[in-house]
């Protein structure tokens, strides 16, 4: 009784939330237009704003606060200027500080500066409110970059951000320390970005400052919780005068070398060219590529799992321009394609049309998994994508998605096993608060002489946010023998609904920013009718006091696994905060029933806990230590079943701008596996690299570590761009 009366509040406050928010004042767009102005003599990048360009360049001196106190002034005043010449566009930050001593800014990797006081420069060069590219910069000069996508989805274990930063690119940063705060310089090269091949243009503008001792996050564009969308909320920037665009020639030759202990050393080189055919479409081509992974995956507990473990993509070719080809459901995951030979890739847009082709040949396939399907011989296999979207008005589009999977034994056998997923997709923005994002497609897979019919699969998505509601409902349609062998679908054989509704109270004072009580619901159905899960949520998050936060919740849940019906709960909780300049953490809990998935599974008792510490006694001295314990009994006080504990260790002394060592130790007590990193690291832009490392492994047997082997790598590569 309690459940249909739970999912009839649920449906009336959707009901509610979608009919009523909030009106407030926009802000005026004539006072956030800047027409930038030309110059012939570019300023010196070197974080001092004492160039004779900085004093004919445009002025920002309006900004406000968005967090905590949404719309009041901001505590500290920050001035922005903007200027260009042909070649690249130029930003100033004079950010005061009172005081100084208390600005947070470490001297570390590229895009590696989180925690930091930071200055964000969003720019939408399409201005269709959909993309922008981020360039960041901390008061140590330190660089990051990445691309906003206002429809993504939320990155798998990736935090509150949309900036995917995966994306790199070329630019200049210089910034100082003083006693009156820090000052910032930024370079982007025309080259660096793309654009529409007009004569003039209009791009979205936003400007955002963060002043991590004070939780505060202030913008150039007033930015409210009462806008449904971010780059809805910009100033616009136009450009008149003649840029140098695009048609630029970039060339990337690279040189690896592994040695295994005593053997000799296997050098391998490859290729990566990047042609700018206009200011908006792009051609990336890699013959023989480096795909070896510098930064090593942070280990997780795969024991008693029902469904495969989340590994993000950290491969250069595979990362730039990855937005292009999400969808709704994660149908390109190229972390399927392990171990291309070689690649090239077509992205672009021209007018309102966003295109994107990728193909690769990989000579370790993973196999098309379709039920009842005979074992696979592939040792060769292609992989073809082809996405298509068209805006149709501002933030919404529709689009179209093709995937190709081929693999065989050897060349003459490369069609024996197949997979194509094909359909259309869409982002739509209805009214003020509302968003409806879908997906239809279709798959058709053959193993040898099994082959399907086209097999349907779907997502709906139905979304609203205000100020103080964010209300959500979704239907998920996956048929048993969909298929979809470049993607990472983590379950099939489920048709589920799904409904939350949460409300946001604003205190919006230096202890207690926002607090968001929510409550969740899903059910679950198989292919043959069968309730396979049904679960409720109650939870709350709380944020506030030096980015500082505690979320808990409360699930119930009936899972049907094997043929047997479960019934279980549990709670989960987790804090974090980041009280000190040099000092922050985060703590994590959870607790409850808990099914052991086997032939034979039973519920049992499971508790989880762990946390992760990040310290730095030094400027220039980062160290990161992250532990996890999870244990498994028969019954609450009965026998344990497994304890798995899981300790990682990252240090990192960034000894200059470019130059850093770091070293890593893996320990995992549950397989006895122990393994140790040591990189040193020249970094001069995100292509002109040195890497020299030593990757230990051991296994622990009987209490002592037998040595698995140690390896030897170097890895060098030049970006030259013509």
């Amino acid at each position: 009784m309690y459940k249909k009366t739970l999912t009839t509040v649920l449906i009336i406050l959707i009901c509610i939330s979608l009919s009523w928010a909030e009106e407030d004042d926009a802000p005026n767009p004539a006072d956030y237009l800047v027409v930038a102005k030309e110059s012939t003599t570019p300023p010196k990048i070197d974080g001092v704003l004492d160039d004779a360009f900085w004093a004919e360049a445009a002025v920002l001196d309006m900004f406000t606060q968005y967090e905590p106190r949404e719309g009041a002034e901001p505590t500290e005043k920050t001035i922005a200027y903007i200027g260009y010449d042909r070649n690249n566009l130029y930003i100033g930050i004079r950010a005061f500080d009172s005081n100084p001593k208390a600005v947070r800014a470490c001297l570390t990797q590229r895009d590696k500066s989180m925690g930091d006081d930071e200055i964000t420069i969003y720019l939408d060069t399409f201005n269709d409110k959909k993309r922008a590219f981020a360039f960041l910069v901390n008061p140590c000069g330190v660089q990051s970059d990445g691309v906003y996508n206002e429809s993504a989805r939320r990155h798998r274990g990736g935090g509150f951000s949309r900036i995917d930063k995966n994306w790199d690119t070329f630019f200049h940063t210089g910034a100082t320390l003083d006693d009156e705060g820090y000052s910032a310089e930024i370079s982007i090269p025309f080259k660096s970005i793309r654009f529409p091949d007009s004569s003039s243009q209009t791009w979205g503008l936003q400007i955002q400052r963060n002043i991590r001792r004070k939780n505060e996050e202030i913008y150039w564009y007033p930015r409210s919780r009462n806008v449904n969308g971010f780059l809805l909320q910009a100033g616009q920037l136009q450009i008149k005068g003649d840029l140098e665009k695009g048609k630029n020639l970039e060339i990337m030759p690279v040189l690896t070398a592994l040695k295994e202990g005593s053997g000799t050393i296997d050098p391998e080189a490859g290729l990566n060219l990047k042609y700018g055919i206009t200011s908006n479409m792009t051609i990336d081509l890699a013959v023989n590529p480096d795909f070896s992974q510098i930064e090593a995956d942070i280990p997780k507990i795969d024991v008693n799992q029902r469904y495969a473990v989340y590994y993000p993509e950290k491969r250069p070719f595979f990362l730039e321009g990855k937005d292009y080809f999400d969808t709704p459901i994660e149908l390109i995951y190229t972390r399927n394609i392990t171990t291309p030979m070689w690649g090239s890739k077509l992205t672009g847009k021209s007018g309102k049309t966003t295109m994107g082709f990728m193909s690769t040949y990989d000579a370790a396939p993973t196999d098309i998994d379709l039920p009842g399907a005979p074992e696979q011989e592939s040792d060769r296999g292609f992989v073809n994508i082809f996405r298509l979207k068209q805006d149709i008005y501002a933030e919404s589009y529709i689009g179209a998605l093709y995937t190709d999977k081929r693999t065989g034994a050897d060349w003459s056998s490369v069609n024996t096993n197949s997979n194509q997923v094909g359909g259309v997709d869409g982002h739509l923005k209805l009214g003020r608060f509302n968003r409806f994002t879908f997906q239809v497609v279709g798959s058709q897979s053959k193993v040898e002489e099994q082959k399907t019919d086209v097999v349907p699969a779907m997502q709906f998505d139905l979304s609203h946010a205000s100020r103080r509601w964010s209300v959500s409902a979704s239907y998920t349609h996956l048929p048993p023998d969909f298929e979809a062998s470049v993607g990472f679908i983590r379950r099939r054989d489920i048709r589920q609904a799904r409904a939350r509704v949460g409300y946001n109270i604003l205190p919006m004072n230096d202890i207690i920013v926002d607090i968001r009580p929510s409550i969740e619901y899903r059910r679950a159905y198989d292919f043959e009718g069968t309730l396979t899960d049904e679960e409720i949520q109650i939870g709350g998050f709380i944020s506030g006091w030096r980015n500082s936060y505690i979320f808990a919740n409360y699930n119930y849940e009936f899972e049907r696994y094997n043929g047997v019906d479960f019934n279980r709960q549990g709670i989960r909780t987790m804090l974090g905060s980041d009280p000190l300049k040099w000092l922050g953490g985060r703590l994590n809990l959870s607790m409850g029933d808990s099914i052991y998935y086997d032939d034979d599974p039973y519920l049992g008792w499971k508790v989880s806990y762990g946390g992760t510490l990040i310290f730095r006694p030094l400027t220039n001295l980062r160290l990161f230590y992250n532990y996890s314990n999870n244990t498994f009994w028969e019954h609450r006080g009965g026998a344990q079943v497994y304890k798995i504990n899981i300790i990682s260790q990252r240090i990192t002394w960034q000894m200059t701008r470019h130059l850093s060592l770091r070293l890593i130790t893996d320990y995992n007590d549950y397989d006895g596996d122990l393994f140790n990193s040591l990189l040193l690291s020249y970094q001069l832009n995100p292509g002109t690299v040195f890497y020299l490392g030593m990757d230990d492994n051991r296994l622990r047997e009987n209490g002592v570590y037998q040595n698995l082997g140690n390896f030897y790598f170097l890895k060098f590569s030049y970006w030259w761009r013509l």
